[in-house]
């Protein structure tokens, strides 16, 4: 062995015991069950759970009106309540009889399941399909068309978070 390659060998063990005394520092700082110097800390205990009923029984916070696209007709009136928000966003979202206009692709996955009233979701190609309490589906990227609630209606959403927020 050179003297060089000794003189990085020394460097090399010397950045470890440096990092593996840092992660020591950072974790004996930081509180069990919460991430290490994350600007919001996360709660890692196990998650609580949600039944339907408490989901429908969960107040919402009311929201201004609908404007980030097109209502055909009925109520402009939505309320919702963010239950997480990491990278994924997962929420509850409500609304009155109204009809809205995808007039331009979603662009973002959106998982839904129907907690309250009925929703019939068209296309622009003429195709459509009719959700009700308790019916779970995916509004895929890209998608544009009509999002027509008939009735008081409730949805539980799962979304990427960084992907809607990019708009």
């Amino acid at each position: 062995m050179t003297y060089q390659s000794r003189g990085n060998l020394g460097l090399v063990v010397i950045s470890l015991i440096a990092g593996v005394a840092l992660t020591l520092a950072v974790q004996t700082m930081s509180p069990l069950g919460k991430t290490a110097l994350a600007a919001d800390a996360v709660d890692l205990s196990p998650p609580k759970s949600w039944t339907v009923a408490d989901l429908n029984a969960m107040e919402l916070d009311a929201l201004p009106d609908i404007d980030w696209m097109p209502v055909e007709s009925g109520t402009h009136r939505n309320s919702g309540s963010v239950l997480f928000e990491g990278e994924n966003s997962v929420s509850l979202w409500a609304a009155g009889p109204a009809k809205l206009l995808f007039d331009k692709p979603v662009t973002y996955d959106e998982f839904v399941l129907v907690l309250k009233g009925e929703l019939i979701l068209s296309d622009n190609d003429g195709n459509s399909a009719t959700y009700k309490k308790g019916d779970m589906f995916v509004v895929p990227k890209g998608f544009v068309g009509a999002w027509e609630m008939t009735e008081e209606y409730r949805e539980f959403i799962v979304i990427n978070a960084v992907t809607c927020n990019a708009d």
